[in-house]
């Protein structure tokens, strides 16, 4: 699974490169040919919001999430184990909640439909009015789904750790 997420948010995170040549296509037609685009500060958002929301779960597997570890690097493998434990199940506890809540907010946002049973998702409300909104909100659920399942896993793999460890101690007694 970690492979999947990983290869979604790379290829996301070209999304970062397309957001700049619409800004720079968006600017010339702007101040070059007074023409502005009615398009690209929408796709924009989309573009950083799906590229961000994954991001979060990629830094997970890759090891490179943002810490704060001027406590940890000062403690006992034993106590920077239980200090890694209670992130991960603090993590687990805010992804759960995250993913709840980000089901409840996109399933509001997209499913919606008219008396007549046509599709109305949420729009944007610009002169474009495109549904992205309703998307980057699904993006937000799937996000938080995907980072929940990293979490869970490396929350398995400590678990797993202690017990191997604590089968070492026993087998050296």
């Amino acid at each position: 699974m970690t492979w999947m997420i990983r290869k979604l948010a790379e290829t996301a995170a070209y999304g970062f490169a397309v957001i700049v040549l619409m800004m720079v296509y968006e600017a010339v037609a702007r101040y070059g040919f007074g023409a502005p685009t009615f398009w690209a500060h929408e796709i924009a958002s989309l573009l950083g919001a799906v590229a961000f929301l994954l991001g979060g779960a990629y830094c997970m597997i890759d090891g490179s999430h943002m810490r704060v570890t001027v406590l940890t690097d000062r403690m006992s493998p034993r106590l920077k184990w239980a200090a890694d434990g209670l992130a991960l199940i603090c993590g687990t506890i805010y992804l759960a909640a995250m993913t709840f809540s980000g089901w409840q907010i996109a399933e509001r946002s997209l499913f919606r439909f008219m008396p007549d049973g046509t599709w109305f998702p949420e729009r944007s409300g610009s002169s474009w009015n495109t549904p992205l909104p309703a998307f980057v909100k699904f993006a937000l659920f799937l996000g938080a789904i995907l980072f929940l399942a990293v979490v869970l896993q490396q929350l398995v793999a400590w678990i797993r750790q202690r017990r191997t460890a604590s089968n070492t101690d026993k087998a050296q007694s």
